[in-house]
């Protein structure tokens, strides 16, 4: 029975490298319509290497991981356990900082979704989120036609971070690797380079952050300010918390779907979430 309900645990543990895969490639073709060659002009991560990870699951090294969520301006946390194709406002606001991040003109789109909304018969403010997206998208389109772009470096304090809190919290916490490797089927060998200063895949702190019950940004922070009490009390739920992905929140989706707006109150949200 014990085998059975950590093939349970590993499984949904596994989602996490999973989401992450579905939430990049979505990230690339539907919000940015980035090519792997824009990617490569932004990252220089080479094209069959981000085929790997958004195509076949392949998990990446934590410090490319991060280099991948700060390209589509996410952080970790919400790559792997969320499915952003179903938050309109949470896309609004990654398509704003990309828009910004390389220079985009905001006042075309102003412009833009202005005339569309004399158009319109009746406004709903989910409308507005999606008319403003759509927008932001082309503008995007326009930039990479262009091939405008910033460098977005591989960070190696990232790996430097990771070692350190990892062996922050096996210190603190008396925790065996040997009872680590049982649980997150990670081999005792493999925990020891990592305390040595190996860099870790991302789907190993994935199980990490969910073992120790801390988010995967805080394992690769410069200041994750651990509260070592309750880190210790996650550790002991988690033989019930199964890695378990957080359900999708439809309230605000429905909120917005059925608010409507006067063509007056529709531009100004639109000045209010471009300023």
């Amino acid at each position: 029975m014990k085998k059975e309900n950590n093939n349970e645990i590993l499984a949904n543990l596994k989602l996490g490298q999973e989401t992450f895969s579905r939430n990049i490639g979505l990230s690339k073709q539907v919000y940015f319509g980035l090519t792997y060659e824009d990617i490569t002009r932004y990252t220089g991560i080479p094209q069959p290497t981000m085929l790997s990870y958004d195509k076949y699951g392949v998990s990446p090294y934590i410090s490319v991981a991060k280099q991948i969520a700060q390209l589509y301006c996410l952080d970790l946390d919400t790559l792997c356990n969320k499915d952003i194709g179903f938050y309109k406002v949470e896309q609004l606001e990654m398509l704003k900082r990309f828009v910004g991040r390389v220079g985009g003109n905001y006042g075309n789109i102003r412009e833009r979704i202005s005339a569309w909304i004399e158009e319109q018969l009746s406004i709903n403010e989910f409308g507005i989120y999606e008319e403003l997206c759509g927008q932001l998208k082309a503008e995007i389109a326009r930039l990479n036609k262009e091939e405008h772009a910033v460098e977005i470096n591989r960070e190696e304090k990232v790996a430097e971070n990771f070692t350190r809190n990892f062996n922050n919290l096996h210190k603190n916490l008396g925790i065996s690797y040997r009872k680590l490797s049982s649980a997150l089927d990670i081999s005792i060998g493999n925990l020891t380079r990592l305390k040595k200063g190996g860099e870790p895949m991302l789907e190993t702190v994935i199980k990490l952050s969910a073992f120790f019950g801390v988010s995967i940004e805080q394992m690769i922070s410069d200041n994750p300010e651990f509260n070592y009490e309750y880190v210790l009390q996650e550790v002991g739920k988690f033989n019930n918390r199964f890695g378990e992905i957080p359900p999708e929140d439809i309230h605000v989706y429905n909120h917005k779907k059925a608010n409507l707006l006067t063509k007056e109150q529709a531009k100004e949200l639109v000045d209010e979430l471009l300023n």
